[in-house]
């Protein structure tokens, strides 16, 4: 009671008596007007008779006009320091930095640009001779050089010679594997007495800049680092193999560089203080390389003193490192990038004592990408010491092979802002899905972007390798009974316009000759060109000289036959790149060159070789054999002497040449229609005129080349139409399908090439059907099995990606474009014999996941097939409901009874292919050796990264064309960000890093199925050009597709695009719709698009996309009838995410239903 008592009589600060004192006073006054209202109200309220003179002129309102002046300042000066006080409102550039470090988060400093700068070429003055003797010398050596056999041998003496003498090619100084890439750091002899680092200065982004090659080193990390920089020390350098050989751009010899200079700052402390703060005096010290070492009473540096990690809650007096290491600092940045050394206290860490020099590098403090093509050819020589004690000179040509991202700014305010709170929140540090999503943001600025996904979960045995259950990371090998096998023809097609002559000639190049190469045009020619007959001939095989995988011989009947341009028969096509089918003379079949017994296992009955070579006319003059005991001809496999010459197939060229080229930029550029078809004659591709190319899309060969001028010509493969401003392109793909009913699910990525160092060749994935299926023809078994290659992933065209099918094509063991057997389809499903068996239904069902109409295979016994509906007599026996198939080419069409009108009616709800289901197979999948995992961890991470550069250089590719930016690679992922995540992740965690992809929706670079036009209605009362609405419709689709719209595995709606252009362009506009340009889609189908847990959307669209129309018909939305909102499958090349083995029940769209 006496102090509340004391308080309330004695106190003069009473709250109570400042509030009855001052409760007529105005706090809310801080402007200069309103505290001079607010002064003079006061005054004429509670001083009346004192103070009345408030006349403009007078004095005393002078002093007010004072007073309200210096309180306002007052008011905007503590207004704005209490601003400073908290980490949302800073501004100033130290206070955010003081404030960011109040919650233990360290900004981040600019980042340089690192990377590995391959040895494309070595020179030396030492006298150093190679195995045969020859003197190396002078002599520039290449790597991978064609021209020279030995250059591995004289790439690895000429090294040798360099490196220390304990330190020759396979004994190197350190090694390891860094992101499953072997990798070995040797040291060299250098004669330098200062740091071992070599500089050069290159043109990036417009503007020289200056790099260093320093000293590489991996010892107890997984990644590349630059080694500590001490006089005199020895310079190092990497020689890396990721297994797929000397072209491979991982597989070499390789030097670290970084940008940057640089520099030393030496300082003595002569006295003790604890928490010695010490600035350095440089600005844009970059964020990686700083070193202290304290010096000797001569200079020399003998002591490293070592730096706090910049993690959350680590200084110089608490931090993660052992007890015992005490010669501890911090790095603490200051503005412009600028750095204090802070020590410790002399308790938890000793006070530093005597000179020291600061190692730092300063860099740019700019973002910008260093392309391949900015450094090529660099010289950098090394000075050294050879085994005679003589000073020689190594010279090291050297170039870029990935593209950099990785140079960042120093972290800027609003980053800090937004990243200290996170960061504090996960304790900076990666344990739960959500740190993994966060944190990572913190190691660059670059970084704009991610995306972590657990793939394998604790659990799995260390004893052995984890088995990845996606299949992304280790090999599979399923053996099931589900499979279905079908073959699916489509008439898809793609739009494209010009401004010159290249842009037609990079179109002829990029999109028409690409897809000649790809298997589904391939298969198009094998089905529909077909065989030539030999066997009318009754020749044969004379077999000469065998040797791996080489046959030389000649064709003959009653003697040797010429062959090629020199025959008149079927033999003409006997060219370099045909194949030849070859059957037993007798009842013998093939297996491993050889003719054997019919009931050995495996054993073939028929065999296929490519002709490698023809010399002359096959015949040598009718004598046979060559002078030198080789026969003229030369098969790519062995083939037994006296096998049958049963057919020929003539090479597919897959160029067009220039001759054609040049005429179809005349037509293209005069926008004439026209077509193109391929003669396999003359093995030339052809234009069919408008006038003779048939509006029918049925192939046929039989009317080929005619020219009436009636349009009776179908044997055309791309059809060329134009509006008068846009061409589109319609042309003929043949695919063959693989499904797993329920047992299997697939992963392939048709990007990952995986390379067999023991054969030279590459793995394919494959799909194996067993030799136990049994053939309708004979009811036996196979009797060998039948090797298909996984070709590509099948997503629909609202981006679901069906894992339970891929797309497959004939086996080509050498990857020569020429198959090994292209009679697969037809051994195993027959598909004239027996038709009315040879179809595979499916039908249509709502997705339990996002409501859309899909299609999952359906047992051919509830349907009755036959050719024709003319077969069927109606009523019949039969129930209400039932399906029925006409598969003749002229009807194609399901329908289903209904007794109440006692007629068959077309059905939608289901679609028929050409194939066979319940299949035995095997399923093989090779994954990469640079996706193998650590078998001491429980957890695997993938990190999906979006770097600021690689975006801004993809979307400007999108708008001004060019060179496609490439992503990062995840091994210079790696490089660029793992010194900084690795310490903060869990213990039991492996992260594998990977670019991001992106998924372009609309414009001619995007996919066919997503390609499409935005057709809208102008206002007729708008005084707003069409060139404007065009222009501001495609900025509005850009400005909803910006990147902080979309995330990893988001859905687009064209709904909400539709009402984002009515908002931004109302009233100028009516209404958008949005219409694909592909033939065999629908209106609705693009209405929304799934994306993958790795894709990102992106708009491609450009004026040229948008079309301005007076009214919406059913002809503007490319419909009939009912407009269909549902999707209809289309394939294209993705990467599948999904698992290879379970039970998930899955849908199916694939094709409009009949």
């Amino acid at each position: 009671m006496a102090t509340k008592r004391q308080n309330r009589l004695l106190v003069a600060e009473d709250w109570r008596k400042i509030y009855t004192a001052f409760q007529s006073a105005d706090f809310k006054s801080y402007d200069f007007e309103t505290i001079r209202r607010t002064m003079v109200a006061y005054l004429q309220e509670n001083y009346p008779d004192d103070f009345n003179d408030f006349v403009e002129s007078s004095e005393y309102i002078a002093l007010l006009d004072l007073i309200a002046y210096v309180a306002q300042s007052l008011s905007f000066r503590v207004d704005l320091n209490a601003r400073e006080n908290f980490l949302e409102t800073a501004s100033r550039r130290n206070s955010v930095l003081r404030l960011a470090r109040l919650i233990n988060y360290n900004a981040a400093r600019n980042k340089p640009a690192v990377g590995m700068l391959k040895f494309t070429s070595v020179s030396t003055t030492e006298d150093i001779k190679d195995s045969a003797g020859q003197n190396l010398s002078g002599l520039t050596v290449r790597w991978n050089d064609a021209a020279n056999p030995n250059y591995r041998e004289h790439f690895v003496n000429i090294l040798n010679g360099i490196n220390q003498s304990n330190q020759t090619f396979g004994k190197p100084l350190e090694s390891g594997k860094i992101g499953n890439i072997s990798t070995e750091i040797y040291a060299t002899r250098s004669s330098n007495t200062d740091i071992p680092m070599y500089t050069f200065s290159r043109a990036v982004s417009g503007i020289t800049r200056k790099f260093e090659i320093v000293p590489a080193s991996i010892l107890q990390q997984d990644y590349i680092y630059e080694r500590l920089p001490l006089p005199g020390g020895a310079f190092t350098y990497a020689y890396r193999s990721d297994g797929a050989g000397d072209s491979s751009n991982n597989t070499g010899f390789f030097a670290l560089f970084k940008e940057g200079t640089l520099q030393t700052e030496d300082f003595t402390i002569n006295d003790s203080v604890t928490n010695l703060v010490q600035p350095l005096s440089a600005n844009n010290i970059n964020d990686s390389d700083m070193w202290l070492w304290q010096l000797d009473d001569f200079g020399q540096p003998y002591s490293l003193w070592k730096q706090v990690p910049a993690l959350a809650g680590n200084n110089a007096i608490y931090n993660s490192l052992e007890a015992n290491v005490r010669n501890i600092y911090n790095a603490v940045t200051r503005a412009n990038d600028g750095v204090d050394l802070v020590f410790g206290d002399g308790n938890f860490a000793d006070i530093p004592m005597g000179r020291f020099r600061a190692y730092y590098r300063t860099s740019a403090n700019e973002r910008y990408t260093v392309q391949p093509g900015d450094m090529q050819n660099i010289q950098f020589n090394i000075g050294y010491i050879d085994k005679n004690g003589s000073g020689q000179t190594l010279t090291v040509g050297a170039s870029l092979q990935q593209t950099l991202y990785n140079s960042a700014q120093s972290e800027s305010s609003a980053s800090i802002r937004e990243k200290a709170p996170q960061v504090y929140y996960s304790q900076d540090r990666m344990i739960t899905a959500e740190d993994y999503n966060i944190v990572p943001l913190k190691a660059s600025q670059e970084i704009i972007k991610i995306r972590s996904v657990n793939r394998t979960a604790s659990g799995i045995s260390r004893a052995k390798e984890i088995v990845d259950p996606t299949g992304s990371y280790s090999n599979v090998n399923v053996v099931a009974d589900d499979g279905i096998i079908y073959r699916e023809e489509t008439l898809p097609s793609f739009t494209f316009t010009f401004t010159s002559k290249n842009d037609i000639l990079n179109t002829l190049n990029t999109k028409i000759e690409t897809k000649l190469k790809q298997p589904y045009s391939r298969q198009f020619y094998y089905d529909k060109y077909g065989s030539k007959d030999l066997s009318l001939l009754a020749t044969s095989w004379n077999s000469t000289t065998t040797s791996t995988n080489a046959n030389t011989g000649y064709i003959y009947s009653s003697g040797p036959l010429v062959v090629g341009e020199y025959a008149t028969s079927n033999l003409k096509y006997v060219k370099p790149g045909a194949l030849i089918k070859f059957t037993s003379p007798d009842t013998r079949k093939f297996k491993n060159g050889k003719l054997v017994d019919s009931s050995t296992d495996e054993a073939e009955d028929r065999k296929w070789a490519k002709v490698a070579t023809v010399v002359g006319d096959g015949a040598n003059g009718g004598v046979g054999n060559l002078e030198s005991g080789v026969g003229p001809i030369t098969l790519a496999d062995i083939i037994p002497d006296n096998a049958v010459v049963k057919a020929v197939i003539p090479q597919l060229a897959t160029s067009l040449g220039a001759t054609l080229k040049s005429e179809l930029q005349d037509r293209i550029t005069a926008y004439e229609n026209f077509a193109l078809r391929y003669d396999e004659t003359t093995g030339t591709w052809k234009v069919i005129t408008t006038t003779n190319v048939s509006a029918n899309n049925t192939f046929s060969l039989g009317l080929a080349g005619d020219t009436t001028g009636t349009n009776l010509d179908q044997s055309w493969w791309f059809n060329f139409t134009n509006d008068g401003t846009t061409y589109t392109v319609t042309y003929r793909k043949l695919d063959y399908i693989f499904e797993s009913a329920g047992q299997n699910k697939f992963y392939f990525d048709p990007q990952e090439k995986i390379y067999d160092y023991t054969s030279g060749q590459t793995k394919k994935d494959t799909i194996q059907l067993l030799k136990n299926n049994t053939l309708v023809s004979t009811g036996n078994a196979v009797g060998y099995h039948n090797v298909w290659q996984v070709v590509d992933t099948i997503s629909e065209a609202d981006g679901y990606q069906d894992n339970r099918k891929v797309k497959i094509g004939f086996f080509d063991s050498d990857d020569d474009g020429v198959v090994d057997n292209p009679e697969l389809f037809e051994i195993m499903v027959e598909p004239t014999l027996s038709e009315s068996t040879k179809w595979v239904f499916y039908e249509k069902f709502i997705s339990s996941d996002n409501n859309i109409e899909r299609y999952r295979p359906y047992a051919a016994s509830n349907f009755i097939v036959t050719q024709n509906e003319s077969s069927i007599v109606l009523p019949g026996s039969y129930t209400d409901g039932q399906l029925f198939y006409f598969y003749d080419s002229a009807e194609n069409v399901i329908k289903k009874y209904s007794s109440t009108t006692n007629s068959l009616v077309t059905t939608t709800d289901y679609y028929a292919r050409k194939g066979r289901s319940s299949m035995y197979f095997q399923y093989k999948h090779f994954a990469g050796n640079n996706t193998r995992i650590d078998p001491s961890v429980s957890n695997i991470v993938d990190i999906y990264l979006l770097e600021r550069s690689y975006d801004t250089l993809f979307r400007k590719w999108l708008k001004t064309g060019g060179d496609k930016p490439r992503p990062s690679t995840s091994d210079q992922l790696r490089i660029s960000y793992s010194n900084k995540l690795n310490p903060v992740k869990g213990l039991s965690d492996q992260i594998i890093y990977h670019p991001v992809s992106y998924k372009i929706l609309f414009g001619t670079k995007s996919e066919e199925e997503y390609q499409a036009t935005f057709k809208v209605v102008k206002n007729p009362e708008s005084n707003i050009s069409n060139a404007i609405i065009k222009t501001m419709v495609v900025d509005t689709i850009d400005q909803f597709f910006a990147l902080n719209n979309f995330d990893f595995g988001d859905s687009f709606y064209f709904t909400e695009l539709a009402a984002h252009i009515h908002n931004r362009l109302a009233p100028h506009l009516l209404t958008v719709v949005i219409v694909p340009n592909q033939t065999g889609q629908v209106f609705g189908s693009l209405f929304q698009i799934a994306g993958t847990s790795n894709e990102i959307f992106i708009s491609g669209a450009t004026v040229d996309d948008v079309a301005i129309i007076d009214a919406i018909g059913a002809n503007q939305l490319q419909a009939s009838g009912t407009v269909v909102t549902s999707t209809t499958t289309t394939t294209k090349t993705a990467r599948s995410t999904s698992a290879v083995s379970g039970s998930t029940s899955t849908g199916t769209v694939s094709g409009a239903g009949y």
